[in-house]
């Protein structure tokens, strides 16, 4: 049951990571069961000075907008390494105060603690990009994916953060952490448009900054199904990009006609503007983008004969 993922969002996550990850929840835990008074106040009052750090510290870089954070990077990994941080601190207090309102009614609350499972993890999810992008040299065309995932994480903290404070059961500690995480608002916006373009571009492109991404990944062989088949598809779609665009020039100067399509590459062939190995790359090209987008068919009756019967 423990690999459903609802469960691993609503309760592990956060629930079980909340007291392992805590630096005060399992010693005063511990102090409480073994009846240490005095461990417990040690603990306990540690515990409040964190809390109220954390809120001086979210309101700082709240104002601040997280410029106030010193990050040990610079340029643009320092920008999104303010605006994690800032998020980070908002995460502190907003789970330490559930925590504090809610205590062991917190597991029941399945949708606040799976929304605080999910600040959690694309604080990771943000935090990993800049790491990625900092380990790997910090190459300019990978910018683009730089600022699509920390920006895209940021917002979802931050509307899961918000979502936690929307739901919250006791409304005045809602508006008191309101105003100390987010004291001038919601200020994250999700990745544009022009930048979730040009991500989808550089995505696309059979070119550096995509083999970079995907050097530890496996890729099948050209024919085999679902992926290899796709890659292949990219490659040859990728090297006929040029000519496809010469031919829509001579389309466009009058010296070819745009209809019939299905005989366009042997007319721009005859007419001398790609040669017989050119006319050859975009046929391949096409054929391999149309058995990259096919479906199964099946003659009439083939695919229920195919099925396999049922166990006695």
């Amino acid at each position: 049951m423990e690999g459903a993922n609802i469960l691993t969002r609503s309760m592990i996550v956060f629930g079980q990571g909340a007291l392992r990850g805590h630096p005060f929840l399992r010693e005063e835990m511990a102090a409480l069961g073994a009846g240490d008074v005095v461990r417990f106040d040690r603990a306990f009052f540690s515990h409040v000075a964190y809390t109220l750090a954390n809120a001086a510290r979210a309101l700082v870089l709240g104002l601040s907008d997280g410029r106030s954070a010193r990050p040990p990077v610079k340029g643009p990994l320092g920008l999104y390494a303010r605006r994690l941080s800032r998020l980070s601190a908002a995460f502190a207090l907003v789970s330490d105060a559930s925590l504090a309102v809610l205590g062991g009614t917190l597991k029941r609350r399945e949708a606040i603690s799976g929304r605080l499972a999910d600040a959690l993890g694309w604080l990771y999810m943000g935090s990993a990009a800049v790491k990625r992008f900092r380990d790997d040299g910090e190459p300019a065309g990978d910018l683009p994916f730089l600022r699509w995932s920390c920006e895209h994480a940021a917002r979802q903290v931050q509307e899961s953060l918000l979502g936690v404070l929307e739901n919250f059961p006791s409304r005045p500690a809602a508006w008191a952490l309101r105003a100390l995480a987010f004291p001038l608002g919601a200020g994250h916006r999700p990745p544009d448009d022009a930048l979730v373009a040009e991500v989808s571009r550089a995505l696309t492109e059979d070119g550096p900054a995509r083999h970079r991404l995907t050097a530890d990944i496996h890729l099948p062989g050209p024919h085999d199904p679902g992926l290899g088949r796709l890659e292949e598809a990219l490659r040859r779609v990728s090297r006929a990009l040029p000519l496809h665009a010469r031919v829509r020039e001579a389309v466009r100067g009058g010296a070819l006609a745009p209809l019939p399509a299905d005989t366009l590459a042997d007319r721009a062939r005859a007419a001398f503007v790609i040669d017989a190995d050119e006319r050859t790359a975009i046929r391949e090209a096409e054929a391999a983008r149309e058995e990259a987008i096919a479906v199964d068919s099946f003659a009439p009756g083939e695919h229920t004969s195919r099925r396999r019967a049922p166990a006695a």
